[in-house]
């Protein structure tokens, strides 16, 4: 039987790829802060988004299926969802933001803007992107020859430290939105309404087949965004314990000069971080350049503990990439 979550809430490549640049970027190199900047946004997002499984794991399974983080092409153009939510009668999307402050929904040209601190900025109307993406979904599930179905959205607001203040003549606005805690009661508040079946389990495979087949998650190269390069970046294993720079490999084990830590899987990570973040190949003379070590026979005893695919013999063998959504299994020896 299908789980409830048909796709989990997982940490998306581009936040993997944050994860492993950051540490690799020298601390004086003056793209740093900017970096970390970004990536406490993206985090913050996924944080948001990763805080609303409590709830969504208490809708029947048997009724609801859940996508979280879908990119779908359509047209010209790509366009991301946070979360689908999709069962025989309707499907619902939700727009989750996770910042802190006060947002507020104004009449006059559909705007919004959150203040913090002392400081208003307008942001994308976070109901106004909902209902957009369900316009795109709506025509995408069109353009792929699935039956027609009710397509809503929520606004999603999952900080306990931000309010939400309507401008009068806006009300109706609260239809399509919610706190995180009120998020259940809303979907209980629809299902009330939309009771006629439009699919039948037939047609909620062949969607659910469709979403998650047609899924293009985004890369973004990183180095080009914030203009690195390879040679930018420090080389060598970081420690699992206290995040050292480079540490020393000894009979078999990762050793760090810090923390006085010891991994036998430590390579692991600067393996993943190297295909993250440089490309999706590596040779073991690369391999012996990464991890700081001098024996080609000890990189290959590296590779083949990674059970990582490869192509080619001797000097030409090439080690591939698994799988950017797989995390890489790491154990610290104590």
């Amino acid at each position: 039987m299908p789980s409830l979550f048909a796709k989990e809430c997982q940490k998306s490549v581009r936040l993997q790829k944050y994860e492993a640049l950051i540490p690799r970027i020298p601390l004086n190199h003056p793209v740093l802060p900017e970096v970390q900047a970004e990536y406490k946004k993206w985090l913050a997002g996924y944080k948001g988004e990763k805080s609303l499984v409590f709830y969504l794991s208490m809708l029947p399974e048997a009724k609801y299926t859940i996508f979280h983080d879908l990119r779908l092409h359509l047209g010209k153009y790509f366009f991301q969802i946070d979360y689908i939510i999709l069962c025989s009668a309707f499907a619902l999307i939700l727009e989750v933001k996770n910042r802190s402050g006060e947002y507020f929904f104004e009449k006059n040209l559909n705007q919004a803007t959150i203040t913090n601190n002392g400081a208003t900025e307008r942001i994308k109307n976070p109901v106004t992107q909902a209902r957009l993406q369900a316009a795109k979904l709506n025509r995408w599930l069109q353009e792929h020859g699935c039956g027609e179905l009710p397509i809503l959205f929520l606004f999603v607001n999952a900080n306990e430290k931000a309010t939400i203040k309507l401008a009068p003549g806006t009300e109706p606005l609260l239809r399509n939105m919610c706190n995180s805690e009120g998020l259940l009661e809303k979907v209980s508040q629809i299902q009330n309404q939309y009771k006629e079946d439009k699919l039948d389990s037939k047609e909620i495979k062949k969607i659910r087949r469709l979403l998650l087949t047609n899924h293009t998650p985004d890369d973004p190269s990183l180095l080009n965004r914030f203009n690195l390069t390879e040679q930018n970046l420090l080389t060598g294993v970081q420690c699992l314990s206290c995040g050292y720079l480079p540490m020393k490999y000894q009979r078999g084990t990762w050793n760090c000069p810090s923390c006085n830590a010891a991994s036998k899987t430590a390579h692991a990570k600067a393996v993943n971080d190297y295909f993250l973040l440089i490309k999706p190949t590596l040779t073991n003379a690369e391999l012996r350049q990464l991890l700081h070590i001098n024996s080609p026979r000890t990189a290959n005893r590296l590779f083949h503990s990674m059970e990582l695919a490869y192509s080619g013999t001797g000097r030409n063998r090439v080690y591939f990439y698994k799988n950017k959504t797989t995390a890489v299994k790491t154990t610290v020896v104590t």
